[in-house]
């Protein structure tokens, strides 16, 4: 919908229901807070800072190794100049290694070292500690169950939509 302010027309904002506007709301505030207080965990306890754990699960998840767009799709906090960033500082402390990827010249496979899976190990005692501290205990199974069913729909529904926005070219 659509109103003229001024001699202009102002498309207005979708109506959300009040509920689930609140629910959105709590789920980001609840979001920043856990992670703020896993990444001070990760801190105080002298292991991996949050960003370079979230590199190597996912590394892990995957095997051991990712092309380097493919690992830029699956991570929760860095962008592609913090990526590109990190690994470099990674693979200068010797937790990931770079290779060409033999499927496409230009590309780059990131894989997991032997450091990298022991720096991991080490953290994940502590990451996943508090994640049952700040978040899981928090929760019944009942409701886990609900919640991961929620956002398996919402994962799963923005897999086959495109973006409601297009996203801009750069020039």
């Amino acid at each position: 919908m659509q109103k003229r302010h001024g001699g202009h027309v102002r498309a207005q904002p979708p109506a959300i229901d009040p509920d689930r506007m609140q629910a959105w709301v709590r789920f980001l505030h609840a979001h920043a807070a856990v992670v703020r207080r896993l990444a001070n965990d990760l801190e105080a306890a002298n292991k991996i800072p949050l960003g370079t754990y979230d590199v190597l699960v996912q590394l892990s998840e995957a095997g051991g190794a990712l092309r380097h767009r493919d690992l830029l799709g699956r991570l929760l906090v860095l962008s592609q100049p913090g990526l590109s960033r990190r690994i470099d500082r990674l693979e200068e402390a010797g937790l990931v290694e770079r290779r060409p990827d033999p499927r496409d010249g230009r590309g780059v496979i990131v894989r997991l070292s032997r450091s990298g899976r022991a720096a991991l190990r080490s953290a994940a005692a502590v990451h996943l500690a508090g994640v049952e501290d700040y978040f899981g205990a928090a929760l019944t199974d009942e409701e886990a169950g609900v919640l991961a069913a929620a956002f398996g729909r919402i994962l799963d529904g923005l897999q086959d939509r495109p973006s409601r926005v297009p996203t801009a070219r750069r020039r």
